[in-house]
Parts: C-alpha cells; structure tokens; sequence
C-alpha cells in the first residue's frame, strides 16, 4: 500500500491543468502570496495572452518574482526590479497593488509580465544601467517615478488580457 501513494502522487503532479506553466519545479514564473498565485491561475486558464507570457518567461533565462506591495508610488499601480544576479540567475520582482478587484489586478500582472519577457529577450540586462538603457530604447518616460518607462507592447498586452477575461 505505501508504494501505490507515491505512485498515485507523482501522476497527480505529472498532469496538472495548465500544463505544469505554474506547477513545475523549474517554473520561472513565482510567488509566494496566496491570492497573487490563484490570480496566476485564472490569468493562465482565461486568457492565451496571459498563458503564453507565462510559457515565454518559463522558457527564458530570468525568474520573476510577484508579490503584492504594501507601498507604491501614489502614481504606480506595478513595477517591475531588477535583482542583483546569483549565480549568473536573472531575477526579476514584480510588485502589483493588491487592492485592485481581480481581473484589473491579472490584467497589471499580465501588462508586467510582457516587461519581465523584454527584459528576457535581451540577454545584456544584467543590472540596472543596462536595463535603463533598454527602456531609453524600447520604451517611453511614465509618470510616476525616476527612471519610469512603458512600453506599448505592455500596455497592448494589459489591454488585451483584459478583454481576454472579459470574454
């Protein structure tokens, strides 16, 4: 009988319903908050955009990080940091506004997400001078913040992932 749990758990892990984008071991895509993870789910589940950022960054070289932050700029709904290497590991950290309703806030994350994939796509961001350079490039000055770029391929992605979980 204690061989046929470990049996019964391992194909139970072997096949969850998002195809191992949030469940795997080696994800790329985290969070340790609760609800921040189950927004995770739905986004995956409803929205193709939102899945296939997901997909793109599991296949990338940089881990991000998603918390709900207690504090943000007034003017700042999320952003996204860049954390010093280890062990040649890109580490990105998104902080969302946890106080917005739930498709808004998979809408944000979605909209941060697709600026951790260009963030992914440029394998010369490996700290912050570097980064700044690639949104003085790619991006235009926001307010809210020194050194506070968008992209309207963020904005595109948030819009479209709104429209996604709206369907």
């Amino acid at each position: 009988m204690l061989l046929l749990v470990p049996a019964l758990l391992t194909v139970l892990a072997a096949s969850p319903a998002d195809g191992g984008l949030l469940s795997s071991p080696d994800r790329r895509v985290r969070s340790t908050d609760r609800r921040i993870a189950e927004l995770l789910q739905v986004g995956v589940d409803r929205s193709a955009t939102f899945a296939n950022l997901v997909r793109s960054i599991n296949a990338s070289d940089v881990i991000v990080y998603i918390e709900a932050a207690r504090a943000l700029p007034n003017a700042l709904a999320g952003r996204l940091l860049l954390l010093p290497m280890a062990a040649h590991q890109r580490y990105l950290r998104i902080q969302v506004r946890g106080d917005l309703p739930s498709h808004d806030l998979i809408a944000l994350i979605g909209h941060e997400l697709r600026h951790a994939l260009e963030i992914a796509e440029d394998p010369s961001v490996r700290d912050s001078p570097a980064m700044l350079s690639l949104y003085q490039r790619i991006g235009h000055p926001s307010a809210g913040a020194l050194h506070s770029y968008d992209t309207v391929a963020a904005q595109n992605t948030g819009r479209k992932v709104r429209l996604e979980l709206a369907s």
